[in-house]
């Protein structure tokens, strides 16, 4: 029963190399062999990044007699990867699996239940793990001459490691899992904690050359701050160094670390595991029921399908949160961005109007809301179908929303860069109508690319959001009509003067969009009635 149960879970735990979610079926061989390939590359790219950070680090540490600074740095690196591959894992097969019930039932100790599990987002977190660690002890081995004791302590590192991000993996879960338990807006924290992360990573990246260089630059200093603050990583590079006792040591810590982890895990299990998801009931109050009209109704149907897919709202809405943080920006370090764009631009200083229409227009391509959003209606369309209203007021209420959440901090961004560029009104007033169009020309384009390519038998929403044509071809389409319109006012230039260009963009696309519009009303309607 036991073996059954690991290959059941070490299968659903790397389900996403042999099976499809597009259509729910079994990759064939040459797709598992393909795919497999695909992420091989993806890790190998990431690994040779971190290759060339140890590479850096490596022999300086080494040669000032700071090798076990190295490996705890670079170990520290390793969890992080390994804690942040594996933690949503652990949530998810820990408290939120869905044969939780049936597991429970059989005649198997929910310790037993718990450790098969653990052991699915141990390997997990190895694997993150190692696309660092391997590049590390490379790197040592070609760069300093290890001692034999040093090479077979190396290679068993990335395990006991691997037991320290399980560890810590399971704590931030277990904290995970409680909030989500008494949280009622989950897809909200989710986006929230993502964007925390995608911020944090860029900051880190942009910042590693310099954080580098500091370290280089006082390698005793930074080596002192490990020590004390994070001790276990001190041990952990001694032992790395051929220091038995301090790898002993940092074993036994990492051990005891997670044995009074699992012993709560394992009391909590079950309460969590088997507890009613969502937020706390609420006794019924007899209200009076209220009433909207056809066209709020479907909007708000809209909005709630995309607050509840944190998928859609992280793919498909990132500009709602970008745009403001550029309005904030420009605000701050307007008048400095003015200025150096003016001494650049020399006597074209003209064309600022155009490069601030421009700046918001990319971004407000990064909001692709109506590309997936008839594919997102699933195997549920059938009730959109069969709702009493015309099928191009359901397309409509699509389109208010892509408008209504891309609209407001487009506004918002264009009117900060009028003020830092000191833009005349009239500028600032067709500036305003040509971002309104070709945001209103975007959603057109989005709708009618999924109009003719839906994808309705997926069985995971990131399938039409993250792995559709025609979401690819919305955001890229964007950009490309903004650098089409530039490169086409550089041919021009000569002859017209930046407003002229903007009225003649303004009328040019708005034909566009009635002429999108008139076919989404009529052919468009009725290929949805259709699917």
């Amino acid at each position: 029963m036991i073996k059954a149960l690991f290959k059941k879970q070490m299968l659903e735990v790397f389900s996403w190399v042999y099976f499809d979610r597009k259509n729910g079926k079994n990759r064939s061989k040459g797709g598992i062999i393909g795919y497999a390939a695909l992420y091989l590359l993806l890790f190998g790219f990431l690994g040779v990044f971190f290759f060339q950070m140890a590479k850096t680090l490596c022999k300086p540490l080494s040669d000032a007699g700071l090798g076990w600074l190295y490996f705890a740095l670079m170990g520290l690196i390793a969890v992080a990867m390994g804690v942040f591959g594996s933690v949503f894992n652990t949530y998810s097969s820990l408290y939120k699996a869905k044969d939780n019930d049936f597991l429970l039932s059989l005649p198997v100790p929910s310790g037993k239940i718990l450790m098969i599990r653990l052991c699915g987002v141990y390997f997990m977190g190895l694997m993150y793990e190692l696309i660092i660690a391997i590049p590390t002890i490379l790197v040592y081995f070609i760069s300093v001459k290890p001692t034999v004791l040093s090479v077979v302590l190396n290679l068993l590192l990335p395990l006991v490691l691997s037991v320290f991000v399980l560890t810590l993996s399971c704590i931030l879960g277990f904290f995970v899992a409680i909030i989500s338990s008494k949280v009622k807006r989950k897809n909200i924290i989710t986006v929230i904690l993502s964007l925390v992360f995608i911020a944090a990573y860029y900051y880190v990246y942009a910042k590693s050359y310099q954080i580098i260089q500091s370290i280089l630059a006082a390698p005793e200093k930074v080596g002192n701050s490990v020590k004390s603050i994070l001790y276990p990583f001190y041990r952990m590079g001694l032992g790395a160094e051929g220091d038995v006792l301090s790898y002993l040591i940092f074993t036994l810590m990492v051990a005891a670390l997670f044995f009074v982890t699992y012993l709560v895990l394992s009391r909590s299990f079950l309460s969590i595991a088997t507890a009613n998801k969502g937020a706390a009931k609420k006794a019924y109050k007899e209200k009076a029921a209220k009433t909207s009209s056809i066209e709020k109704a479907l909007l708000l149907k809209e909005l709630r399908n995309f607050l509840g897919c944190s998928v859609y709202m992280l793919n498909c809405g990132l500009g709602i949160v970008m745009m403001p943080i550029a309005a904030v920006a420009v605000l701050i370090k307007g008048a400095d961005l003015s200025a150096i764009l003016s001494e650049i631009l020399g006597e074209h200083a003209n064309v600022l109007p155009l490069l601030a229409a421009a700046a918001v227009c990319m971004l407000c391509s990064m909001n692709d809301i109506t590309s997936p959003s008839v594919s997102l209606e699933g195997k549920n369309l059938w009730l959109v179908q069969s709702f009493p209203v015309p099928a191009k007021k359901v397309l409509h209420a699509k389109l208010q929303l892509h408008l209504i959440l891309t609209v407001i901090p487009a506004a918002l961004l264009a009117v900060c860069l009028c003020i830092a560029f000191k833009i005349s009104l009239p500028y600032a007033i067709l500036i305003l109508a040509f971002i309104l169009i070709f945001i209103f020309l975007m959603a057109l384009i989005g709708l009618a690319l999924n109009l003719k390519m839906p994808n309705l038998n997926w069985t995971d929403p990131t399938v039409p959001v993250k792995q559709s044509l025609c979401v690819m071809i919305a955001l890229f389409g964007g950009w490309a009509i903004v650098m089409a319109l530039g490169g086409l006012y550089l041919l021009v230039m000569k002859f017209i003067t930046p407003l002229v260009f903007l009225i003649t963009a303004c009328v040019v696309l708005a034909v566009i969009c009635v002429l999108l519009l008139k076919w989404i009303d009529t052919k468009g309607a009725k290929i949805f009635e259709t699917l």
